[in-house]
């Protein structure tokens, strides 16, 4: 089983050495198409010894990728872009995956695909097909948001390997991205697939993203509310592209305050994608900022429940880079709602993934800690719970958890925590409170 990494290029110099060197235990060949660098990426791309090919752009990402797999000799093309990589050590798993399915009907694999900020943490998680047989017919179509399909037409079938394997993108962010944007070549293409077919659900979809990354709200509403209106009677359920539409769509609207036109919007895209739990995010959020607790947190708790029963395939793009945050909100509801065996259970599972999150602490605390309503436990109950999350031989926990005592205004718990410091530890924290003073 031989696999062929593919990939098109222009003036990647900054990314083309880490591209080629993700996967260098697993492949079988590396077949880079540049299409018109001026800078020193082909001198490196053949200096890690890829093989280069010179392909004349015409404003076509498909016919590009198509000329690059036509190069191929694998059984097997894992087609990435230049700054894209695996997560280090899934690139066995893909090897260990393609061995066990290179005997079935399979045609390719989909991943997740993690988009990052500039401090490397998940900014959007979807789900890509970049890895798929060498098989005639097999092929992109469109300039742009190219989509990977048979000719013929017939069906794709793909393993879905998206909890096992992930795909790192840091291709939308800092001077590359704002000089791709300011250059509207996204936006010239989509406008030239959109010549050709009018109406065309997916491609208005795209254009609304253009506007919207560019700011242009009202432009971005008009063109995602035209991608709805074209839509055929029923979807696909993995339909990732029109789940996007109403997702931003929504975000918009929420952002301009248009309350009526959010709900209708929630509901035409229940109507069409039941099983994306995207939606029911956006509005447990927005009702959470409503202060509609009870509400928000019914929103919420269904859009955890559709992406345990529904998984993330081609869905959940939103929510999956924010389970924690969803998590939270429903803490924070219940807090606020008077539920506080909720606001206890979501922050304890928060702190538990992520122990040094301050807010799920403080609504942990603020919940045990109780109000004229519903009285607390006492701070020595706490405690106990507090030490079985926190190992309190370490000065840094008791300070965390000091610090979180003072946010929720619970002094006699703060008391309590500052009784079992010793001595050398009470100046420390002195010390620390009369830096964080200055």
């Amino acid at each position: 089983m031989r696999i062929s990494q593919c990939m098109i290029v222009k003036n990647e110099e900054a990314n083309i050495e880490k591209a080629l060197s993700w996967g260098r235990g697993i492949l079988w060949e590396q077949i880079v198409v540049d299409t018109g660098s001026t800078d020193r990426t082909v001198e490196l791309a053949e200096a890690m010894g890829a093989k280069i090919y010179h392909f004349d752009w015409i404003d076509d990402f498909a016919a590009a990728k198509n000329f690059a797999i036509s190069k191929a000799e694998g059984d097997w093309i894992a087609l990435l872009d230049a700054d894209e990589t695996f997560v280090p050590g899934d690139e066995k798993k893909l090897e260990a995956l393609l061995k066990k399915i290179h005997h079935t009907d399979k045609d390719g694999v989909c991943t997740a695909w993690l988009q990052l900020r500039e401090d490397n943490t998940i900014s959007v998680a979807s789900t890509q097909i970049r890895v798929f047989r060498n098989k005639p017919g097999l092929q992109y179509r469109r300039r742009i948001h190219e989509q990977l399909g048979y000719t013929d037409g017939r069906i794709l079938h793909v393993a879905d390997a998206t909890e096992e394997i992930s795909i790192l993108h840091s291709g939308y962010r800092g001077e590359a991205w704002e000089n791709k944007k300011q250059s509207g070549r996204n936006r010239k293409l989509i406008l030239k697939e959109l010549e050709d077919h009018p109406g065309d659900y997916e491609m208005l979809g795209y254009l609304g993203d253009t506007y919207l990354s560019a700011g242009e709200d009202d432009e971005a509403i008009e063109c995602f509310q035209s991608s709805i209106k074209a839509m055929p009677s029923a979807l696909d359920e993995h339909d990732a592209r029109s789940a996007s539409t109403f997702l931003y769509l929504m975000q918009l609207l929420e952002k301009k305050e248009e309350e009526e036109e959010l709900k209708r919007v929630y509901r035409k895209a229940v109507e069409y994608l039941p099983k994306e739990p995207d939606f029911d995010y956006v509005m447990g959020r927005h009702l959470a900022v409503c202060r509609q607790y009870t509400e928000g947190c019914s929103y919420l708790e269904k859009a955890l429940d559709k992406l345990e029963r529904f998984r993330c395939f081609n869905r959940a793009m939103y929510l999956s880079a924010h389970i924690q945050d969803a998590y939270e909100v429903i803490a924070y509801c219940g807090l606020m709602a008077g539920e506080a065996e909720k606001a206890v259970t979501f922050s304890i599972a928060v702190l538990k993934e992520d122990l040094y999150a301050m807010k799920p602490l403080v609504i942990l605390l603020k919940a045990f800690r109780g109000n004229a309503a519903v009285p607390g436990v006492l701070p020595e109950q706490v405690l106990g719970v507090l030490q079985k999350l926190y190992d309190f031989s370490l000065l840094k926990n008791k300070m965390f958890c000091l610090k979180a005592a003072e946010y929720a205004e619970w002094t006699s718990l703060k008391q309590t925590i500052t009784a079992m410091l010793t001595s050398q530890e009470l100046e420390a924290v002195k010390a620390a409170a009369g830096e964080s003073e200055k």
